[in-house]
C-alpha cells in the first residue's frame, strides 16, 4: 500500500502567487527560505497586510478550518516552502512539539495585532461600534452554522 505524502517541498519564483483569495484550500506553508507578502482586496483594491520571512508560515486556517483562502500570499524573490497536507501537521508536532507552542505563539501575536488595529479603528470613530458589533454578531452566528454541519 502506498503511503499518502503529508508533506513536499517547493520552490515559488518571484511574484509567483503560492494562494489565491477565495480559493479553496487545505494546505498550509512554512518558509524555508525567501520571504512572501500577503495581501487581501479591499474595496477593490489589493493591499499588501504583511511580509513573511524564514520561519513563517501562512495557510494555517485553511488546514485547520477546510475555509476558502482570506488573503492571496506571493514569493517576493526566490522562495522555498515546506508544505504540510492534511495530517502533516499533526506528523510535524510529534516529530517536534515546541512547533506546536511556537505556531500558537505566532498566531496569538497576530490576534494581537489585529486586535489593536480594530481598537485603533474604533478610536478613530471611522466605524461605529454599533455597525462592528453587528458584524462581529453575525460572523459569530456563520461560525456556529458552520461548525453544526
Amino acid at each position: 500500500m502506498a503511503q499518502k505524502t503529508v508533506e513536499l517541498e517547493m520552490v515559488a519564483q518571484d511574484g509567483e502567487t503560492i494562494v489565491m483569495e477565495g480559493d479553496p484550500g487545505s494546505d498550509m506553508f512554512i518558509i524555508q527560505d525567501g520571504e512572501v507578502t500577503v495581501s487581501r482586496v479591499i474595496n477593490g483594491h489589493e493591499v499588501v497586510v504583511a511580509t513573511l520571512g524564514k520561519g513563517s508560515f501562512f495557510g494555517e486556517m485553511s488546514l485547520l478550518e477546510s475555509h476558502p483562502r482570506i488573503a492571496t500570499v506571493r514569493a517576493v524573490g526566490k522562495t522555498k516552502l515546506l508544505v504540510l497536507k492534511r495530517g502533516g501537521l499533526l506528523l510535524k508536532i510529534r516529530r517536534d512539539p515546541t512547533f506546536a507552542l511556537e505556531m500558537l505563539q505566532n498566531m496569538s501575536s497576530r490576534l494581537r495585532y489585529i486586535s489593536q488595529q480594530l481598537s485603533d479603528l474604533l478610536a478613530s470613530e471611522e466605524v461605529s461600534v454599533e455597525k462592528l458589533s453587528s458584524l462581529v454578531a453575525s460572523a459569530e452566528i456563520e461560525s456556529l452554522k458552520e461548525t453544526e454541519t
